[in-house]
């Protein structure tokens, strides 16, 4: 299966300079306006236009306030239509996953894509932790983890279909961790020689499924 090792990788690939892209939850917990390597920027120096909407934004950071909106990722409207929306580390955080991806078939092209990026359940951490606790260390905001095929499932309820399934190694060595967690990433590197499966985030790349 195919790897990228950042998010940067992830979008030069995946997105083309003809495309019109809309991030939602652009603003996160992670602002570095000014900051290149800021996911939003770096779909903006991609792009040929980028959009934006979340609850919250400061529009004084902002080049184009025109382009963003302060809408729930559950419920979101532009008049534009897009060709690729990107959700970067979002549905893990929502309460309707459902009215996030109805919202997404209302603003997406017809032949749009639909990518998103989010924790995999299946990581060596949580298997090692619940060794030992009664359960993994979660998240306090998120509402729901994934894997492939729980991921998939759910967007084929919702009328898409999935066309990519990708592992994004990207974690490693960006973030100030506790020592435990900074042993097991070794660990992980030396056994992504052998195996994917414990990587620690998971992409899918989906379409409108036009049959439904």
């Amino acid at each position: 299966m195919k790897i990228y090792k950042s998010k940067k990788e992830l979008i030069q690939n995946q997105i083309s300079n003809n495309d019109i892209v809309l991030d939602v939850g652009f603003w996160g917990l992670d602002i570095k306006a000014g900051n290149f390597d800021w996911v939003h920027n770096i779909l903006k120096s991609q792009a040929r236009g980028v959009f934006g909407v979340d609850l919250y934004f400061d529009k004084t950071k902002l080049e184009k306030p025109e382009n963003y909106k302060k809408q729930s990722a559950e419920n979101f409207d532009f008049d534009e239509k897009f060709d690729v929306i990107f959700a970067g580390d979002l549905i893990e955080h929502l309460s309707n996953i459902g009215l996030f991806l109805d919202s997404c078939k209302r603003n997406l092209k017809d032949n749009g894509r639909l990518i998103i990026t989010t924790p995999n359940i299946f990581i060596l951490f949580n298997f090692v932790e619940k060794v030992f606790k009664k359960e993994p260390s979660v998240n306090s905001d998120h509402t729901m983890y994934f894997n492939f095929v729980v991921l998939r499932k759910l967007l084929e309820k919702n009328g898409w279909k999935v066309s990519e399934e990708i592992y994004l190694d990207d974690v490693w060595p960006k973030y100030k961790q506790s020592l435990k967690r900074r042993f097991l990433y070794g660990i992980y590197k030396f056994l992504g020689l052998f195996t994917d499966k414990f990587i620690e985030n998971i992409v899918i790349i989906a379409k409108k499924d036009e049959s439904r």
